[in-house]
């Protein structure tokens, strides 16, 4: 039986305290893989005799041990909702043992799988958890299809929230196939979250269901990106040869790479093209093609990264497509006061960096207008300071993650309604 969304706690800096005199179910074990494990999924009792709410966050992994935009979105949003409800994750293992861990201070079930098809795991127990976990929301993040399918087939009783992030737009010959899958999946959401208004206004996907979607952005935690190490930067710039320019992400095709390294021959200041992906082998090849001396320097461990993003004067987002729906890497920029160069896609690229306020943006695919646009930021010290200052002020104000975990929740409440 739902709760209703007024027997739900208000948002508080902490939880409540359990009560001992409230009668509690005896926890269950049971076998997950090869280790038993305690089977304690009821909601804890408040001290009004109520059960906390049971969310349920599912996706295909999590953050840690997965660094990837929409696993460090959810891996937030559990953070912060644990001050308010009962959280738990569902993802896949990568591996053929399910397992029962602790992520981030959340308990996370990761489901067996025996590999994955175009980024979806291959997961047959995966609808059994789905329905296995009971929650009061469960809140899927997509594209997925995995837990979308799954949830299609293993009907959970919870109420259904879908983090949208993005159209499929390069599988086209799989979409045939998906597409009226997902439709069927987001007509049972009883909301959908986009991350900008922008995405939802030229999503084809989501028109159909359009009422039910509300825009929440993705969010950070500026305060990991504060930085205090003069020395740390001189060290970045003698081994680059100077202030650099940079760009730091997975190498996917619509990341537009191969564009920063066309443009790189034209930029007035070393570059600095970090991550790892499918890509990188390709653009590297380019670079030596070209002549051009980019910087490849891999990918960049959490504190190295803040410091190459202090160190460098401008940072480059030169994605090409659809799939690139909002941009978590230009916030990590903004949070180190520094302008970004990004291209205008339709999505929330320019909602997360407005146009001749926290940098420019261009049109995607043309190497040229990439460079003229880093060198005029490269060449005007005030503009490049100013417009560093207000998105450093705009990424606390707009995109803080707890206050993003908070308009979610206020979402979940109403998903019960």
């Amino acid at each position: 039986m739902r709760r209703c969304a007024s027997d739900w706690p208000l948002p508080a800096p902490s939880v409540r305290p359990a009560s001992h005199g409230a009668r509690q179910r005896k926890p269950q074990t049971k076998c997950i893989g090869r280790r038993w494990h305690c089977d304690a999924f009821e909601p804890r009792p408040t001290e009004e005799g109520r059960g906390l709410v049971k969310i349920l966050h599912v996706y295909k992994d999590f953050d840690p041990p997965v660094h990837g935009g929409m696993e460090r979105h959810m891996a937030l949003m559990c953070r912060f909702q644990r001050q308010w409800a009962e959280v738990e994750a569902l993802t896949c293992s990568r591996s053929l043992r399910t397992r029962r861990v602790e992520r981030d201070g959340t308990p996370v079930t990761e489901v067996s799988e025996w590999g994955r098809f175009q980024s979806a795991p291959l997961s047959p127990l995966f609808p059994w958890y789905e329905r296995k976990l009971w929650a009061d929301v469960v809140v899927v993040h997509v594209p997925n299809p995995t837990a979308e399918l799954g949830y299609l087939l293993a009907r959970p009783r919870g109420a259904l929230v879908v983090r949208y992030q993005s159209d499929v737009v390069r599988q086209a010959t799989a979409m045939r196939l998906y597409g009226p899958v997902q439709m069927t999946f987001l007509r049972k959401a009883a909301i959908i979250l986009a991350s900008s208004a922008q995405y939802l206004e030229t999503s084809t996907t989501l028109q159909p269901v359009r009422e039910r979607c509300r825009v929440v952005p993705l969010g950070i935690l500026p305060e990991e990106f504060a930085f205090d190490d003069a020395a740390r930067i001189e060290a970045l710039h003698a081994r680059y040869g100077g202030a650099f320019v940079l760009f730091s992400g997975r190498h996917r095709y619509y990341k537009g790479i191969e564009y920063l390294v066309r443009a790189a021959k034209d930029i007035r200041a070393p570059v600095v093209i970090a991550g790892e992906g499918p890509e990188r082998p390709r653009c590297q090849a380019l670079a030596d093609e070209l002549g051009v001396e980019a910087a490849f320097p891999g990918a960049l461990e959490p504190d190295d990264l803040v410091a190459h993003l202090h160190a460098c004067s401008v940072f480059v987002f030169p994605s090409i497509a659809r799939s690139e729906a909002f941009g978590l890497s230009m916030l990590e920029a903004h949070a180190c006061g520094k302008p970004v160069v990004a291209t205008r896609l339709g999505t929330g690229v320019e909602y997360v960096n407005l146009d001749g306020q926290t940098g420019i943006n261009v049109a995607p695919g043309e190497a040229g207008a990439l460079a003229e646009a880093v060198n005029s930021l490269i060449e005007d010290d005030a503009r490049r300071a100013e417009m560093g200052a207000f998105a450093r002020m705009r990424v606390t104000t707009d995109f803080h993650a707890e206050d993003v975990a908070r308009r979610e929740f206020e979402l979940y409440k109403k998903a019960l309604g």
